[in-house]
């Protein structure tokens, strides 16, 4: 049973953030993620840098509406909510920008963003161990098994609709929206 003290991060994109209209998350990946010897994501150069700036409009990245609801349930039960995202730092404007528009970040007791630009699984592993998080929320599956691997005593949850043939950890459990994730609470 999960208790009042415990600790829940979640990502951003994917969680609280929809994709560009009409781009399939395949694409996506293919764009962010490098998998030649391991995990690794692609830091981007400067022209596509500016490309990602205008995909990150407001307009062009929609609120998922029906998991800040679910989000709204979980920060009137007390939980110590924490947002934890990859986002590099050449986001930042917008990603402020998108925030003033949706109202979000209020809901957290603590945010961090990759302000860094480090590989999103070695930044979200650190802020994992240290805030001792319990429980963590992501869309990347890549990501979550090596996070899985590293910290075998929280509990994460993949967010996704998508059916997969993988095995997964113990401590990885597949949910589709927020709302299904509030049922363990």
């Amino acid at each position: 049973m999960i208790s009042k003290t415990t600790k829940i991060g979640f990502d951003l994109d994917g969680v609280f953030i929809n994709r560009p209209p009409l781009v399939p998350k395949s694409v996506i990946e293919w764009l962010y993620m490098r998998k030649s010897n391991g995990l690794s994501y692609r830091f981007p150069g400067k022209i596509e840098q500016k490309i990602r700036i205008i995909s990150h409009l407001p307009y062009f990245r929609p609120p998922i509406k029906h998991n800040l609801c679910s989000l709204l349930d979980l920060s009137s039960q007390r939980f110590e909510i924490l947002l934890i995202s990859s986002r590099f730092s050449f986001l930042r404007e917008r990603t402020n920008k998108w925030d003033g528009k949706n109202n979000l970040f209020k809901y957290f007791r603590k945010i961090y963003f990759n302000e860094k630009d480090e590989q999103p699984y070695l930044f979200k592993d650190k802020i994992i161990k240290k805030e001792k998080i319990n429980i963590f929320i992501d869309d990347d599956l890549d990501l979550l098994f090596y996070l899985a691997n590293k910290n075998a005593a929280v509990d994460f949850y993949w967010l996704s609709k998508a059916r997969t043939k993988k095995t997964f950890p113990k401590n990885i459990t597949q949910i589709k929206t927020l709302d299904d994730f509030l049922k363990y609470v």
